[in-house]
């Protein structure tokens, strides 16, 4: 039923009294006229200006039309099929797609009228049909993502009078969260049909590929491929490690009925820099109802092994033999050391710009001295102005006076320094486990190696830690917490740095590690080594903070799904431009492609790009900024290896049931969908509902109302100034 009422901001009387008096006003003061005009003239006139007072009376008191229209809406089902690839192959009861032809022809949902049912599609995405045949379904859908298809929903239930679901699927998601929650949340019945088999398929799967994110040349790196073998008890299978085509090793595993999984570990050295794509496949056993997930794929950021690090010493000193003992056992490290004899000297070698510039590292031990030549500070600081990373560790006769000149590089401010020496120990918090410069074993056990080390010596040298470093380690002086940085790093504005403010470190490793080793503890630990390595595994490893940034959202795509490029271009002081010219360039074997992509603001640029064939694909990105090249970045991606609908391959009754009871409905399968018609019917909630709709339209508001009454005393000016009235 429609209704409309008109109300004002003022009362009806007092309204209706002004109305009245302008009127009376019109009438009388168009009761005689100069000069007298004919009877017909003098009652338009008198017309026209009774009708915009009264128009202009209305508007003052703001006049508001109100529209209600109340009705029943009539209760809906909406239909979710999966369309994704799990939910269309053979398994041990037979073709799937058929038992979802079966489900939706047995649940007899088509004998409802189109008002009463919504009929949905969803794989990774959703999507609606006006009119829905079995032959809209495909079952290629790459990934399964229900939660998102109810979620979908929700926003739908109160205006389509959505009051039940029927979902139809294997019940198995790869993408999303679970979806019980949005289902509970929706208040609506859920209905489920199960297709598949519940029970453990006969299958073997590559679960997960477990490798170093970052290695090095020349350098083997461990790579555990974890193999889940489900339905047999026996067998024999091969596993295989592939770089880039070229197979690595080969593995034989035996199945027992003791192994629902299997692992195995194999040595994978990189041969050159870059992004290396590494495969594990294994072979397949009779009766398995797909191969498809028998074969994983996993990238490494392969760096350079080829490291030249230069040592600077103020002298001759333990903890430089020590230094230089430990790096010698690093594969493909160059060390130069340069260390200063009394005076301005050095020992051969002499330090030279280029042996500086050709550094990746800078390494301070007791260094700079009172002595050291200004030049070769200067040599070093044009060095760290190319954002070389720098390892300072400090010795009594630090000139910190000196090593001030290279303030911007260092984690820390100079508070004040005197040479008197004392012992400390080391004290790490337990926030500090999470820093990788002091991981031994990854756990707690961290904390309390660390904390255990024998003291260190230390001069009355007090610094502040910059608002961008971390403080890894404070120190003990005869057990009492003092508060103060030990051991310091920095990373910012692709500027790396640690600092250590105690010297003495080889006592860790004389008094720590090989007194254990002498009692024979088959438990010791190394510390200062592990202290040293991390150190310089850290410091070499480039930071994301770059100038320019171009990645794509993920490195495994699968197949048909849109590859999305993301952009960051900042200027030497990391100020966002967004005014450059990105381009990238997509190759795969002879094949390439030509991208732009578009500026979102603030630094930030994009572009997705569809119809890519399965394959592994390069891209290089170049970036110019008024014609001038500002840089370049270059990645690697992969389409097609990923199989996530091949992961799970029985039906999740669980999930299926559980969505169902929590919500009012009701678990079937197709062999006993003939049913679900019946219960929907009888459900309570699958009724109409009654529905009011108001909508308000402010008539004082309109401009239409306003031009009216001027429209109105214009016309009534215009017909007076024509009979020449006063």
């Amino acid at each position: 039923m429609d209704t409309f009422t008109l109300g004002f901001s003022g009362s009806a009387w007092f309204i209706s009294f002004l109305i009245i008096i302008a009127l009376a006003f019109t009438v009388f003061y168009y009761l005689r006229t100069i000069p007298p005009v004919p009877p017909a003239i003098k009652y338009l006139l008198a017309g026209i200006r009774g009708l915009a007072i009264i128009l202009l009376v209305l508007v003052i008191f703001e006049p508001i039309l109100s529209f209600i229209q109340s009705g029943e809406k009539a209760p809906k089902l909406a239909v979710l099929v999966d369309n994704s690839l799990s939910n269309g192959f053979h398994d041990a009861l037979g073709n799937r797609q058929q038992a979802v032809r079966k489900a939706i022809e047995d649940s007899k949902i088509h004998s409802l009228n189109d008002d009463q049912i919504l009929f949905y599609t969803f794989d990774s995405d959703i999507k609606p049909y006006e009119k829905f045949h079995f032959d809209s379904l495909n079952f290629q859908g790459q990934t399964t993502n229900i939660s998102n298809a109810i979620s979908h929903l929700s926003n739908k239930f109160s205006e389509e009078n959505i009051s039940s679901v029927l979902l139809i699927s294997d019940g198995e998601f790869n993408e999303g969260v679970n979806p019980i929650y949005y289902a509970e949340k929706s208040a609506r019945s859920y209905y489920t049909i199960g297709i598949g088999d519940s029970n453990e398929a006969k299958d073997l799967s590559i679960s997960s590929i477990i490798t170093n994110e970052i290695a090095y040349v020349d350098n083997p790196v461990p790579v555990s491929v974890q193999i889940k073998a489900s339905g047999y008890s026996s067998g024999n299978i091969t596993c295989t490690l592939i770089e880039n085509d070229f197979v690595i090793e080969q593995k034989d595993l035996q199945i027992t009925p003791q192994t629902s999984s299997l692992s195995a570990t194999f040595n994978f050295t990189p041969k050159k820099e870059g992004v290396s794509k590494i495969t594990a496949k294994i072979s397949t056993l009779e009766g398995e109802i797909t191969d498809k997930n028998n074969i994983k794929s996993g990238f490494i950021k392969v760096l350079k092994n080829k490291r030249r690090i230069s040592i600077f010493s103020g002298s001759p000193s333990p903890d430089l033999s020590f230094i230089l003992n430990t790096v010698s056992y690093e594969k493909g490290l160059e060390v130069k050391s340069f260390i200063q004899k009394k005076g301005a000297e050095f020992y051969n070698p002499q330090p030279t710009k280029q042996d500086i510039l050709e550094s990746e590292m800078i390494v301070f031990v007791g260094f700079p001295v009172s002595s050291t030549p200004a030049n070769v500070l200067n040599m070093i600081k044009e060095a760290l102005q190319k954002e070389k990373p720098l390892f300072f560790i400090a010795s009594q006769q630090t000139d910190y006076s000196k090593l001030n000149q290279l303030q911007e590089f260092l984690p820390f401010t100079l508070l004040s320094s005197r040479a008197n020496e004392f012992n400390v120990i080391a004290d790490l918090s337990r926030e500090a486990l999470a820093n990788p410069l002091i991981r031994v074993y990854g756990t707690e056990k961290d904390l309390e190696l660390w904390n255990s080390l024998p003291p260190i010596f230390k001069t009355e040298t007090f610094v502040k830690a910059k608002p961008e470093s971390e403080v890894i380690s404070t120190f003990k002086v005869n057990n009492v917490p003092m508060k103060e940085p030990l051991i310091i790093s920095r990373s910012f504005q692709n500027k790396k740095s640690l600092a250590i403010m105690g010297y003495g470190l080889y006592r860790w490793k004389l008094l720590g590690y090989a007194a254990d080793l002498a009692k024979n503890n088959p438990e010791a630990i190394d510390i200062y080594s592990a202290l040293i390595n991390n150190a310089l595994k850290w410091l070499s490893v480039e930071q994301d903070e770059k100038n320019i940034r171009i990645r794509t959202t993920k490195q495994q795509y699968v197949k048909n799904e849109p590859v999305e490029f993301i952009a960051q271009i900042y200027d030497a002081a990391f100020t966002p431009i967004d005014n450059a010219n990105v381009n990238i360039k997509i190759s795969s074997g002879a094949a390439s492609r030509d991208l732009s992509l578009n500026s979102l603001g603030n630094g930030r640029y994009y572009t997705k790009v569809e119809g890519l064939p399965d394959g592994d694909f390069f891209y290089q990105g170049n970036v110019e900024v008024n014609a001038a090249r500002l840089g370049s970045a270059s990645g690697r991606f992969n389409i097609g290896d990923i199989a996530l609908e091949y992961m799970n391959l029985q039906m999740n009754a669980p999930l299926l049931r559980n969505l169902a009871s929590r919500t009012g409905g009701k678990f079937y399968t197709p062999e006993n969908a003939s049913t679900f018609l019946d219960d929907l019917m009888s459900n309570p909630n699958f009724k109409p509902v009654s529905y009011t709709d108001r909508r308000e339209s402010a008539l004082w508001n309109l401009p239409y109302v306003l031009a009216a009454v001027i429209l109105l005393f214009s016309i009534e000016w215009f017909l007076r100034k024509k009979y020449g009235m006063i």
